[in-house]
C-alpha cells in the first residue's frame, strides 16, 4: 500500500533520534540517530548550533532512508525537539546566534524584570508556570538587553523542532507544547495573550503562528527532499514537545496517569485536565500533544548527564574495555555499583552540575558529593550518582503528591531506563511500581504517529497505540530500601538546603574570576 509509513524525528538535548513506522504493522521499520554538540562557552551559559540540529536531522533521517525503499512510501514526516530553547531567526530563517537552550541560567536578572513588569502571580494564571531562566523570554531579554541588534533583526523565535520544520517545509510554525514554555502562551485557551507579551517586551510579530500537534504545516520543499533524501511534496506536521511526543510513544494519554522520561536530563509526567487547577508552581505546566491535557510536568537536568560526565572525566578504562569487548560502557559502571549497598554507604550527591530544575529552581547550584571516608571506593561514587539522580525525582513526586496530583507509578522510556539496576534503585527510592514498555526511543515513534493522523491515516492520536505499545516489564520498589532511602534522602535534602548561600557566594567568585 503507497504512503503507509510514517516518520517521527525527535531533537534531544545532544542527540537527533529518527524512526520510520509501518502504519498497518505498527512495528518500526528503520531508525537512525546522531549526536549534535552542546556549548559552555561561560559559566551558567548553554548553547547550541542550529545548523548542528539541521545536520543530525539529515543524518538521521538517510540512516533510515538507507535501510530500505521507504522515502516513496512516506506519507508524512513530524518533528519534536527539546524545550525552553530561545532560538532567533530572520526572515529567511537563517539563525542570527546560537541557540540558548533550556540548561542556560544566565537571565536571572531578566527574571526579575518580569517579576516587576508583569508580575509572577500573572505569569501563573496565564501561562500556568513559574518565572525562571528555563523559559523562552527571559532568555530572549537577554538578547533585547545585551545584543539588541540581535533582537531587532529577529523575524521569530523558534524552538530546535520549529527550526527543523522551518528547514523541511519553508513555514515559519510553533506547536502548542513549545509555545507552553513562552510566557505570553494561555495554556488554557491554546493561544497568545498579546496583553502578556507587550507587557513583557517581546512583541507578538516575533511569535510563529500556532498549531496543534497533528495538524499539517506544509510540505517537504525540494531543496529539503534534496537534503535528506524524502520525497518532495511529502506532508509535515507541527508536531510536539520531545517529552510530549514520548509521553505518547508510551501509551500516556489520559489524566492520572504519569511517566519517568531519561535522557541528558529528565522529567517526571503527571497527565491532568487541562482545565484542573493546581496551585504549585515548582513543578511545571505544559500542554501534551493531545488537546485538553496538561503535563504537570518536574524537569531535571543533569540525568543522564551525570554518569556521562563521569564516563568522560574518569571512565578510561571502562570506556577502552567495553570498546574491545562490544559491550556498553555505562553496563560496565552499573557491574561496579551493584557490589555497593543500597545508600552507598552514606555517600550522598546532588545532581546539579549546572543549576538545579523543578523543584529548587536555582541557577546557581552546583553539583557536590557529601559523605567521602576512607573506605569510599570508585563503585561509591557510581552508584552514588545513580541514586542522586533518583533522590531528585523522589523531591518532586513528594511535592505532585502534596499537590493533590496522584502518582500510582511510572511507565519509563529513555536510555538509562534500559538498565534493569538502575530501575530498581528509582523505583526503591521513590516507591512506586515503574513499567518498561517494549519499545524503543518513544519520541520519534510518538511523532510519527502525529504525521500519521497529519496524513489522514489514524483518526486520532491515540488509535494506533494498542498495536504499538505494549508493557514488557514491570519493576517494583523494595518496601525496606525505601526506607532506608527515604531515611537519607532527608540528609540529602538538607545537604541542599543548608549549601544553598555557600553556593550563591561560589557562583559569584566564579563570575568574578571568569571575567578578570
Amino acid at each position: 500500500m503507497s504512503g503507509h509509513l510514517t516518520l517521527g524525528i525527535d531533537i534531544g538535548t545532544t542527540n537527533v533520534k529518527a524512526a520510520i513506522l509501518d502504519t498497518n504493522t505498527g512495528k518500526v521499520m528503520a531508525s537512525g540517530s546522531q549526536e549534535h554538540p552542546l556549548f559552555h562557552p561561560f559559566p551558567g551559559w548553554a548553547e547550541q548550533d542550529a545548523s548542528n540540529y539541521w545536520s543530525a536531522v539529515v543524518s538521521s533521517v538517510r540512516q533510515c532512508l538507507e535501510q530500505g525503499r521507504f522515502a516513496d512510501d512516506i506519507a508524512a514526516v513530524a518533528l519534536s525537539g527539546l524545550v525552553g530553547v530561545t532560538l532567533p531567526v530572520n526572515d529567511q530563517g537563517k539563525p542570527l546566534r546560537q541557540a540558548m537552550i533550556w540548561m542556560d541560567s544566565r537571565s536571572e536578572e531578566e527574571c526579575e524584570d518580569i517579576r516587576r513588569s508583569v508580575g509572577e502571580a500573572t505569569i501563573n494564571k496565564n501561562n500556568g508556570n513559574r518565572v525562571a531562566p528555563w523559559f523562552i523570554d527571559p532568555k530572549a531579554l537577554w538578547i533585547k538587553k545585551h545584543e539588541p541588534h540581535v533582537f531587532n533583526a529577529t523575524h521569530k523565535f523558534l524552538s530546535p523542532s520549529g527550526y527543523c520544520t522551518y528547514r523541511m517545509c519553508g513555514n515559519f510554525t510553533m506547536n502548542t507544547g513549545d509555545a507552553g514554555l513562552a510566557y505570553a502562551y494561555e495554556y488554557r485557551e491554546e493561544r497568545w495573550n498579546e496583553s502578556v507579551a507587550k507587557a513583557i517586551g517581546i512583541p507578538m510579530e516575533k511569535l510563529p503562528r500556532l498549531y496543534q500537534s497533528h495538524e499539517v504545516v506544509g510540505e517537504v520543499t525540494r531543496q529539503a527532499a534534496e537534503e535528506t533524501g524524502l520525497r518532495p511534496g511529502t506532508i509535515v506536521a507541527a508536531g510536539g514537545t520531545d517529552i510530549s511526543s514520548a509521553a505518547l510513544g508510551v501509551g500516556v494519554t489520559k489524566a492520572g496517569e504519569a511517566y519517568y522520561s531519561m535522557g541528558t536530563g529528565s522529567n517526571l509526567g503527571i497527565m491532568i485536565p487541562t482545565e484542573q487547577s493546581v496551585e504549585e508552581y515548582r513543578i511545571l505546566k505544559w500542554p501534551h500533544v493531545l488537546p485538553g491535557l496538561t503535563m504537570f510536568d518536574g524537569p531535571m537536568a543533569f540525568t543522564g548527564a551525570s554518569l556521562k560526565w563521569f564516563r568522560d572525566q574518569f571512565g578510561d578504562a571502562e570506556f577502552r574495555l567495553a570498546e574491545r569487548m562490544g559491550h556498553n560502557v555505562f553496563d560496565l559502571f552499573t557491574e561496579q555499583a551493584k557490589r555497593v549497598p543500597a545508600c552507598s554507604d552514606g555517600l550522598l550527591y546532588l545532581p546539579y552540575l549546572g543549576n538545579t530544575l523543578s523543584p529548587n529552581w536555582n541557577s546557581n547550584a552546583c553539583g557536590n558529593f557529601f559523605g567521602v571516608r576512607p573506605t569510599t571506593t570508585r563503585a561509591h561514587f557510581i552508584r552514588a550518582l545513580i541514586e542522586g539522580v533518583a533522590f531528585d525525582l523522589y523531591s518532586n513526586v513528594r511535592i505532585a503528591n502534596a499537590a493533590g496530583v496522584k502518582v500510582d507509578g511510572l511507565i519509563l522510556n529513555g536510555g538509562p531506563t534500559k538498565s534493569r539496576f538502575w530501575n530498581q534503585i528509582t523505583a526503591s527510592v521513590v516507591n512506586l511500581p515503574l513499567k518498561t514498555p517494549d519499545i524503543g526511543e518513544a519520541a520519534p515513534i510518538g511523532d510519527a504517529i502525529l504525521a500519521g493522523v497529519a496524513a489522514g491515516i489514524y483518526k486520532s492520536p491515540t488509535e494506533p497505540l494498542a498495536s504499538i505499545v505494549r508493557i514488557k516489564e514491570t519493576v517494583d520498589p523494595d518496601p525496606k530500601l525505601h526506607e532506608r532511602y527515604r531515611d537519607f534522602f532527608e540528609v540529602w535534602s538538607s545537604v541542599y538546603q543548608n549549601l544553598r548561600g555557600d553556593m550563591d557566594r561560589h557562583r559569584a567568585l566564579l563570575n568574578k574570576y571568569h571575567s578578570a
